[in-house]
Parts: structure tokens; sequence; C-alpha cells
């Protein structure tokens, strides 16, 4: 190692063995106060150090074009800071001994966007994450990258289900009300209708009762709107279509075939809303 000058508490210009060179102040022998450390690969520190440590406000920047701003500590982003990543991606916001940590935002390069608590990089707690080329959002709790708690999902068609997350999927009691009108209100469990709950047609029809992996199924209620409708009763699903039908000369096949219909665009969630993974880099 070579240096400048003998000043023990001055401005040096610093040659290590390993190729690496610093040039800033010292104090008491040791990288101290405002300086500029760059590495052999052409990565480089510059801002604050404290006792040969990054400390204080500072920027890093990798020789692959990826770059750190923001408040360091003991060597690790530690408070307010900006990363954007080698390929376009970006996160502000808080950071925790090298982690995000708290509330923060990333914005992906394809114009996906997460804003709020991050847990050790993972997004855990309350935030919103929005799907550009979906059109999609999630706002709600989630726990290790995954929504899980009570959430509102709009799906890119305008459907809106608000609920029960589990692990990612609708699970427990939740609302979904289409871009129709329908509403379906009552419990799901693993992403689909499946317990007791109410489906109403946006033309007054409803029914009320058992449903099993997303369909109607066993025993419920089914009321008409109309005014010459039949009167209502407790029997299965399948034995009231049956006896409309023949009372009717409305055709309801059209409540199964719209169920399908609304299971193809709403029954559940993207494939990628785990994703949250910012490119890392290591400081």
């Amino acid at each position: 190692m070579s240096t400048s000058t003998n000043d023990r508490n001055a401005q040096r210009v610093i040659d290590y063995m390993s190729g690496a060179r610093y040039k800033g102040e010292y104090k008491n022998g040791k990288r101290h106060g405002f300086g500029k450390f760059i590495l052999t690969n052409g990565s480089f520190y510059e801002g604050q150090f404290v006792e040969n440590e990054k400390h204080g406000f500072g920027t890093y920047k990798w020789s692959n074009g990826a770059i750190y701003e923001g408040e360091f500590a003991h060597d690790q982003p530690h408070g307010k800071g900006k990363l954007t990543s080698r390929n376009g991606d970006i996160y502000d916001g808080m950071w925790a001994n090298g982690k995000r940590h708290g509330q923060g935002r990333t914005t992906w390069n394809d114009g996906n966007v997460y804003d709020g608590i991050y847990d050790q990089n993972e997004k855990h707690g309350f935030g919103k994450h929005t799907w550009k080329d979906k059109g999609s959002t999630y706002t709600g709790t989630w726990e290790h990258n995954t929504p899980h708690g009570r959430g509102r999902y709009q799906y890119g068609n305008g459907d809106v289900y608000e609920g029960a997350f589990n692990q990612g999927k609708r699970h427990g009691q939740g609302k979904l009300t289409y871009i129709s009108g329908d509403i379906y209100e009552g419990e799901y469990a693993e992403d689909l209708k499946h317990g007791i709950g109410i489906f109403s047609w946006a033309n007054g029809d409803s029914y009320n009762g058992q449903f099993s992996n997303g369909l109607p199924e066993g025993t419920g209620e089914y009321i008409w709107a109309l005014k010459d409708a039949p009167e209502t009763s407790t029997s299965s699903v399948e034995e009231r279509i049956s006896k409309s039908e023949k009372k009717s000369t409305r055709k309801i096949s059209s409540r199964n075939s719209g169920e399908t219909r609304h299971s193809s665009q709403s029954d559940s969630l993207p494939k990628n809303i785990q994703r949250s993974v910012i490119y890392s880099e290591t400081f």
C-alpha cells in the first residue's frame, strides 16, 4: 500500500496491493470523512466513511451499471435509499442492514409496481401491487411475498374480489363482484367458491346455499325475480333449476354458462402474483 502524504488527518490517495484505490479524508490512519473507494473491477463507493466503514450518505455504483444512492451504516445500506438494478428495476424506500425493510416502492422494468411494507427483502405487511400488463391490482396484507389476510383484488376485466386470502389464494369469507353486475358473497376454499354462499344475478335472481369446487352443489334456495316466478323452496339446486325450466319459457342454462364464463375470468389470481424479487446486487 502506498500513500501520497504522511499527514494522518488529511486528504490521501491510497493504492492497495489488490489494485483498489482510495482518495479522500483520513483520520488516525483510517478512512474517515468524505472519500471515494474504487475496486479493481471498476465498482466504486463515493460518500461518507467512519473508521474505514461506509457510514452516512453515499453512492455505490457497480461496474455493470447498477447504482445505490442513499444512507449507509457499517458498510450496508441502512435508512432511506434508492437502488436501480442493472436491468432497470428500481427500489426506492427504507433499508435495514442491507435489506429492503419498511416502507418502499419497487418499479419493475415491465411497468409492474409494488408500494408497501417490506420485511427482510420480502413483501410483508400492507401494500399494493399493480400488474401493468394485466391491468389488475391487489391491495391488502402480504406475508412472505404472498397475499395473505384481508385484501382487495381488481381483475383486468373489471371484476373485484374483496375478502380473505391464504397463501395467495382466496380462502375464507369473500365477495366477488363481476363487471356484469352479478355478485357472489360467501365462503371460498383454495381459490374456489366452496361452502355456504349467495350468488345474485344482475337481473335480481339469486341462489343461496351450498357450493362445491366453484359451482352450486347440494341444498340451497333459488329465488326468481320474475313476477310469475314460482314460490321459493329448499330443494337441491339441480332439482330447483329443473322444475323452473318446466314452469318458465326463459332459459336458465345461462346461469351455469355464466358461472363457467366468470370462472375463466376471475376465479384465480395471476400466476405471477408472488413476483417480488428485484435483481439484487452485492455490496
